[in-house]
């Protein structure tokens, strides 16, 4: 169906290899735990590294748990979406893609 985005679901600390192939990106989200922040970097990589260009960088912030950024127009890959979630606590994140 065109016009909707596939989630990667919530995701704790680690490095996941969300999908490969051409697509966009439509949104990233970090959630901090409160205490401390949350990094969510997303990369056009099919690989599962961290090579490649990056994407998208979003932080949680501490004092409001979460941050996030949608796009109105897509941010189109070519290889496949590589995230990481970083940070000490228990980070979270998630994106959407596909569309």
């Amino acid at each position: 169906m065109a016009g909707t985005a596939i989630s990667s679901g919530l995701r704790n600390a680690g490095t996941f290899q969300i999908t490969t192939g051409r697509g966009v990106l439509s949104a990233v989200h970090a959630v901090s735990d409160g205490t401390n922040v949350a990094t969510v970097t997303v990369y056009d990589n099919d690989t599962g590294n961290t090579s490649g260009t990056v994407l998208a960088k979003v932080n949680g912030s501490v004092t409001t748990g979460s941050n996030g950024a949608i796009w109105t127009t897509p941010i189109r890959y070519e290889f496949g979406v590589t995230m990481v979630v970083s940070g000490t606590g228990t980070p979270q994140g998630l994106c959407y893609y596909g569309a």
